[in-house]
C-alpha cells in the first residue's frame, strides 16, 4: 500500500508545479514506468480542469515518456497507447473501451472450430460469438486487435482440397497352415516389380511383434487385388468410395450398433441414456495433403466383437485394432493385414432326408463346432480431387451408363 502511495506522489510531483494550478494550456514533461492508467487519467483530469470518469474495465499499467506537451495530447496518447477512446461532455471527459463489432459470415470453414482458434487472440475484455444456423462468427475486440483477428479468419476460411478414397476390404479365411496364397509383406514401395508370392503366416511375424502391419504397392495394384480374389475362400465385405476434406476425419462402419443404457445418478434424481457400442469392422481415415501432392494417410482400422452383460448393462468389447500412418503420392495403394478374427461355426451333417425327419431325425445327424481364423485384408487408394480427376471421373460415369444402356437395348431386341 505504502508503494503504491508513493509512486503516485511520484507521478504526481512530475506533473505538478509547487504551486498547483489548472493550466490545459501549459506544456507537460514527466516520465511514466508500470503507473496505473487509472491514476494517470485522474492527474490529466487535473491538470486539465476536468473530471474524468472511467468504467471498471478501464485498467491496466503503462510506461512512456512526454517532453512539452499540451495536458489533451498527453491524454489522447496514453489513451490511444492503451486501446480506450474518450468524449467530453461540457466538463466531463468520459474514458470508454475502443471496441468494434464485426459479424464474419465463413464460407468454407466451421464457426465453432474458428472460434476456438481466434480465443488466443482476444484481449481480457473481448468477447467472441458464434450462430451455427448462418455459420457465423461475432467478435467484438478493440481496434488494435480486429486486424489480426480479421487475417486469422481470413487466413482459414478457405477453401480445402478435398480427396476420394477407394477402399476394399476383403476377408479371406487362413488354411490350416496359416496360408493365404498372397504375400502381403513382400509388397513394397520400392519393389518396382511387385511380386505376387506366397505366404505362411505362422513365419510371418518375428518372436514377440505383431503380425499387424501396413504397406504401400507403388504399382500393379489391380494385379495383386486379382490374386487375393482368386483365392477360395473369401468375401469382399464393402467397396465403399468416400469423399473427405483435407485434415478431416472420414469413417467406414461395416458391422452393427449395440445399444445398452447408461444412468446417471444426481441429487435431484435419476436420468437415462441410450449408448450404442460399434462392432464389426469400423475403418477411419484421415487424410493430410502436402504442397507436394503427396497424401499423409492416419489409418486406424478396428474389428471388434461385443456383448452386454444382461445382468449388470455393461458393454464388453474384444477388439483387435491398428494406427498407421503412410505417406503415399497420389493414386498409390495403401495395404494393411494382420487384423484377425476368430469366428465360430455350427456346422450341422447328416444322412439326407432322414435327418429331417421330426423326432426321429436326430438319431441321424449330428452337430459340430468348428473354429476358423480370418483375416481382413485392407486396400485404400486415395486421390486428390482435381479438375484432372474430375474429368476421369466423368467419363467412366458417361462410359458405364453408355454400357447400361447398350445392354438393355440388346435385352430388349432379344426379348
Amino acid at each position: 500500500m505504502l508503494k503504491k502511495i508513493a509512486a503516485a506522489v511520484f507521478i504526481l510531483f512530475l506533473f505538478l508545479p509547487a504551486s498547483f494550478s489548472a493550466d490545459p494550456g501549459k506544456r507537460m514533461t514527466f516520465r511514466l514506468k508500470d503507473a496505473d492508467i487509472r491514476t494517470v487519467l485522474q492527474m490529466f483530469g487535473k491538470q486539465m480542469g476536468v473530471n474524468i470518469v472511467a468504467g471498471e474495465t478501464i485498467k491496466g499499467k503503462i510506461t512512456m515518456s512526454f517532453s512539452g506537451v499540451l495536458p489533451q495530447e498527453g491524454l489522447e496518447s496514453v489513451l490511444r497507447i492503451s486501446g480506450y477512446n474518450w468524449y467530453r461532455e461540457g466538463d466531463t471527459i468520459i474514458v470508454t473501451t475502443n471496441k468494434t463489432v464485426k459479424t464474419f459470415t465463413l464460407q468454407f470453414a466451421n464457426a465453432e472450430e474458428v472460434q476456438d482458434s481466434i480465443k488466443p487472440l482476444l484481449g481480457s475484455d473481448d468477447s467472441i460469438s458464434i450462430n451455427k444456423s448462418y455459420n457465423q462468427i461475432i467478435v467484438k475486440a478493440g481496434s488494435d486487435r480486429m486486424g489480426s483477428i480479421i487475417k486469422a479468419i481470413q487466413d482459414v476460411d478457405v477453401a480445402q482440397t478435398q480427396v476420394v478414397v477407394e477402399a476394399n476390404i476383403v476377408e479371406v479365411k487362413r488354411s490350416d497352415d496359416g496360408t493365404i496364397g498372397v504375400d502381403l509383406k513382400g509388397i513394397s514401395g520400392n519393389n518396382r516389380n511387385n511380386m505376387v508370392q506366397t505366404l505362411n503366416f505362422a513365419g510371418r511375424p518375428a518372436s514377440g511383434t505383431s503380425s499387424l502391419y501396413a504397406q504401400v504397392i507403388s504399382n500393379n495394384f489391380e494385379a495383386y487385388l486379382s490374386a487375393v480374389l482368386e483365392q477360395d475362400n473369401y468375401s469382399v465385405l464393402a467397396s465403399p468410395r468416400i469423399t473427405t476434406i483435407n485434415h478431416k476425419e472420414a469413417s467406414i462402419l461395416i458391422g452393427e450398433k449395440i445399444g445398452y443404457q447408461t444412468y446417471l445418478t444426481t441429487t435431484t434424481g435419476t436420468s437415462t441414456s441410450i449408448n450404442f457400442l460399434e462392432t464389426g469392422t469400423k475403418l477411419n481415415l484421415t487424410p493430410h495433403v502436402s504442397d507436394s501432392g503427396y497424401i499423409r494417410m492416419v489409418i486406424q482400422p478396428k474389428v471388434s466383437e461385443g456383448t452386454v452383460d444382461q445382468t449388470t448393462g455393461i458393454p464388453n468389447e474384444n477388439t483387435t485394432e491398428t494406427k498407421n500412418e503412410v505417406l503415399v503420392k497420389d493414386g498409390q495403394t495403401i495395404v494393411i493385414g494382420g487384423l484377425i478374427k476368430k469366428k465360430e461355426l455350427q456346422i450341422e451333417s447328416g444322412i439326407p432326408i432322414l435327418m429331417n425327419i421330426p423326432f426321429i431325425g436326430m438319431a441321424f445327424k449330428r452337430n459340430t463346432i468348428s473354429n476358423e481364423n480370418r483375416e481382413l485384408i485392407i486396400f485404400i487408394k486415395p486421390h486428390i480431387v482435381t479438375p484432372e480427376y474430375l474429368n476421369t471421373m466423368d467419363n467412366q460415369i458417361k462410359s458405364i451408363i453408355k454400357g447400361k444402356e447398350e445392354a438393355g437395348r440388346k435385352s430388349t431386341i432379344i426379348n
